[in-house]
């Protein structure tokens, strides 16, 4: 029994193992296959995933060609492609290509060319046909211009002839002229040598001869240029009491303060050739044409009242009058140049010194020489009598001024500039001789390179001023004796023989209250309180 059960084991063991590996086999088999499988899968994944990248790359590179790189698929490409076409040509077909777009941007394009060319050759026709009439117009205009330009031709000539007859007769008239201003120059020079036939320096002879020929030379100057000067301004208010008046003028017409008038009659037309009646100077501008001055001289029998005229020929509404100065102009006759006062009297009233011949006679600004200056203040003396008695110039200095002041002149004259005399500038400028006037002078100062001191001119001489150093005692603190009176009363305050003055004790009938009668009026009044009771009436 124990055998066949352990035959029965070993026949179950076997047909176990005989069923396993049956099964073994097959399994195995089937294993070998399924790889198989899925190696022929992965081999064809591979290629597909080959052909869908190829397939991307193909997608990008046409988003890219077309310049959509922007859109994400084909379906937002299409869409986005089609919104285009229709913003572009209208179309919404769904069924239009990208080729038919093409085709369609292609015939618009060809139209519009033609439609161009057919417009530029419309163009050019036309232009070829403006041209042709503006060659006609041309054409015409030339033929007229020629037809012109001889008839200015004749004009011309004829012109030409007319002044060749006018200059002839100039000539005729220039040499008749000529000759009697010879005859004139020969009189005057027999009347000179006549004159100084008895000086025996020869010196003399031709100082004299020269001053002769300037005095003429003045003279002819005065008469060839006689102006007609009228008023500057007019008084509109007059206060005797005061002494103050009021001149229709001020600071929009450029008045200066300290600027002096000489005052006319109303009726007075030429201010040149008139006796001013009096002289106010200007104190302070009041308006745009008014300004205040004080009266500086009048007269009691004709005093100066509203409606009276105002003249100066140092200063113009809006204008720069430009004087030129001579050489040594003496204003208060000591002998020594007043050139400094003189220029403070011209400019503190607007006016301008345009070009002078300064103390050491030389010109200063010759090139400003011009017509546009007003006059040329000129003195009584000639240079030749001036220098005569001027010690501290050499014969050569006095030579170059005499020559540089006769070409002053003469520049002036040519330009034809009017000459007046010192003391005739002085009247009319309406100037009083009050007192010294001392000027600070800086072109001296920068002329001899000094620095540190101070360069004055006193009386138009320039030197340095000093102080000695002396103290009166009437200033000192320290002074050992206050100043006492010396007791002397001066004469005009003493009476006669060292007595006091005695009143006569005779009143005037005009301020005698307890006189018998009172005193009458003549029945005559003056000028002045005439015209005053004419215009309250």
């Amino acid at each position: 029994m124990r055998n066949q059960g352990v035959a029965i084991t070993n026949v179950v063991f076997m047909m176990l193992a005989l069923s396993t590996g049956t099964s073994s086999y097959f399994l195995a088999n089937n294993v070998s296959e399924k790889k198989q499988e899925v190696a022929a899968l992965t081999a064809k994944t591979g290629e597909i995933k080959s052909e869908v990248s190829g397939m991307n790359s193909d997608f990008t590179e046409l988003k890219k060609k077309l310049g959509y790189e922007d859109v994400a698929d084909a379906k937002q490409l299409d869409e986005t492609m089609r919104s285009d076409v229709e913003k572009a040509l209208g179309i919404a077909d769904t069924n239009t290509t990208y080729r038919d777009v093409v085709e369609t941007l292609s015939s618009n394009l060809i139209q519009k060319k033609a439609e161009l060319a057919d417009g530029y050759q419309a163009q050019l026709n036309e232009a070829e046909r403006v041209s042709a009439s503006e060659k006609n117009k041309t054409t015409a205009q030339k033929e007229k211009f020629s037809e012109q330009e001889t008839t200015i031709a004749d004009d011309h000539t004829k012109a030409i002839d007319d002044a060749a007859d006018t200059k002839t007769s100039l000539q005729k008239s220039y040499d008749s002229q000529t000759a009697d201003l010879n005859k004139l120059v020969a009189d005057t020079r027999a009347d000179i040598q006549a004159a100084n036939q008895d000086a025996a320096d020869f010196k003399e002879s031709k100082d004299r001869f020269a001053a002769i020929n300037e005095e003429l030379s003045k003279r002819v100057d005065e008469l060839s240029n006689a102006s007609y000067e009228r008023a500057d301004a007019q008084i509109i208010f007059a206060d005797q009491v005061r002494k103050v008046v009021r001149l229709n003028i001020g600071e929009r017409d450029g008045v200066r303060p300290l600027t002096t008038f000489n005052v006319f009659a109303p009726d007075t037309l030429d201010m040149e050739d008139a006796i001013s009646k009096g002289s106010v100077q200007v104190v302070r501008n009041i308006g745009e044409h008014m300004c205040e001055a004080k009266i500086l001289e009048d007269q009691m029998s004709n005093p100066v009242q509203s409606g009276d005229l105002a003249y100066t020929p140092l200063w113009r509404p809006g204008e720069v009058i430009r004087y030129a100065l001579d050489f040594h102009l003496d204003i208060d006759g000591d002998g020594r140049s007043d050139l400094a006062k003189l220029m403070m009297l011209i400019r503190s009233s607007g006016a301008e010194v345009a070009a002078y011949i300064d103390d050491e006679g030389v010109v200063q600004h010759g090139d400003k020489i011009g017509p546009d200056i007003y006059r040329v203040v000129v003195s009584e003396d000639s240079v030749s009598e001036i220098l005569e008695h001027a010690y501290s110039y050499d014969e050569a200095t006095k030579e170059r001024i005499e020559q540089d002041e006769q070409d002053f002149l003469r520049k002036f004259r040519d330009a034809r500039v009017e000459t007046i005399y010192l003391k005739d500038f002085l009247k009319k400028i309406g100037y009083k001789e009050t007192a010294l006037v001392t000027e600070y002078d800086d072109d001296l100062r920068e002329r001899h390179g000094r620095t540190g001191v101070v360069e004055l001119q006193e009386s138009g001489v320039g030197r340095q001023v000093v102080s000695p150093g002396v103290v009166a005692p009437i200033y000192l603190d320290d002074a050992e004796k206050a100043p006492e009176s010396s007791g002397t009363t001066a004469p005009i305050f003493s009476g006669a023989k060292g007595k006091a003055p005695v009143s006569t004790g005779i009143v005037a009938p005009t301020y005698d209250k307890g006189a018998d009668k009172a005193p009458k009026s003549d029945g005559v009044n003056s000028d002045y309180f005439s015209r005053k009771r004419a215009d309250k009436d």
